[in-house]
């Protein structure tokens, strides 16, 4: 089996794991990446803004004989989806759920009417109006500031004032404003099969977090918060076709109720803690390719605690 991964800047963990099964080709728009140092094979791509972008991939895929194309990085996947025929065309499976399902998954405000459209708890979103910010906002503090199609932490404020409020609406174009949730947070790693069926779902309490990757985590089997994903992952079938690594984000308050905060249609940066927990993905991607019922193994109830650890190239 062989495996290409775009975009693998530090995602040693990643490689390291899917190694167990497949050949991994990795690329990246710049060869100063940790990653590509664990890959069996490296390319440096143009950036996926270039129109070169798409052929250099297909062309790697034809060249190395790759089974799955696994994207990381969320601007590239509107474009992959759209020409997922190009790469079956040369004998490679686009490991990503459908154009519908990837801006469902990207535009916040789509995300969000799609919580409300399948009645899946979620925090509250408010029209913004510069007329009456100042007054109809703050009385509804705290909340969160973010762009509606913003990546992992940039430009997320958390607004407590009116001093918060001016800022964050200044720095934030094309905002979205949602109620600011409170609990503990969790997040969920998903691996669905080509016909949206879940075959891992592991909940991971996020117990520290350092600019937008969790850093010390927990594998916490808390019920309400499977029954909330497998709602989502059901409600997503709905929409499309779903398939491949998914990240999902709630909170769990004081009661016990879970909220919905995202959707991330690929791998969450603490994935690794799912595998070592025992969600076999390596082997779930093998037994797919073969066409074979794959046998998921017990999650275990551990803990992840990370550190820095550096390459050195001549």
């Amino acid at each position: 089996m062989v495996i290409l991964l775009t975009s693998i800047g530090k995602r040693v963990e990643l490689i390291n794991h899917l190694k167990t099964q497949a050949k991994i080709v990795g690329a990246d728009c710049s060869d100063l990446n940790a990653a590509r140092h664990f890959a069996d094979k490296f390319y440096k791509v143009p950036r996926v803004d270039s129109e070169d972008y798409l052929n250099e991939l297909i062309r790697i895929c034809r060249n190395e004989r790759v089974d799955y194309l696994i994207p990381l990085l969320e601007n590239e996947f509107e474009l992959l989806a759209k020409n997922r025929d190009a790469f079956s065309a040369v004998g490679t499976t686009l490991v990503l759920s459908d154009e519908k399902i990837v801006n469902i998954c990207k535009d916040k405000r789509l995300t969000a009417e799609f919580f409300n459209k399948y009645d899946i708890p979620a925090p509250e979103t408010y029209k913004f109006d510069k007329s009456n910010a100042d007054t109809d906002l703050l009385s509804k503090t705290p909340l969160v500031i973010k762009p509606a199609c913003g990546m992992g932490s940039d430009g997320v404020y958390i607004v407590e004032d009116e001093l918060d409020l001016k800022y964050a609406l200044k720095h934030v174009e094309d905002p979205i404003i949602q109620e600011k949730l409170s609990g503990r947070e969790f997040t969920m790693d998903v691996l669905c099969d080509k016909n949206g069926e879940i075959i891992y779902l592991v909940t991971r309490e996020r117990l520290e977090v350092r600019s937008g990757e969790v850093n010390k985590s927990k594998v916490t089997k808390v019920k309400s918060v499977v029954d909330i994903s497998r709602k989502v992952m059901e409600a997503l079938k709905q929409e499309g076709s779903i398939f491949g690594p998914f990240t999902l984000q709630c909170f769990l308050d004081e009661n016990g109720e879970a909220k919905m905060l995202e959707i991330n249609p690929r791998f969450g940066g603490g994935v690794p803690l799912s595998f070592e927990a025992g969600a076999d993905y390596a082997g779930a991607f093998k037994d797919m390719l073969e066409n074979k019922q794959h046998e998921s193994k017990p999650i275990s109830e551990i803990t992840m605690l990370r550190y820095d650890q550096s390459v050195f190239i001549d």
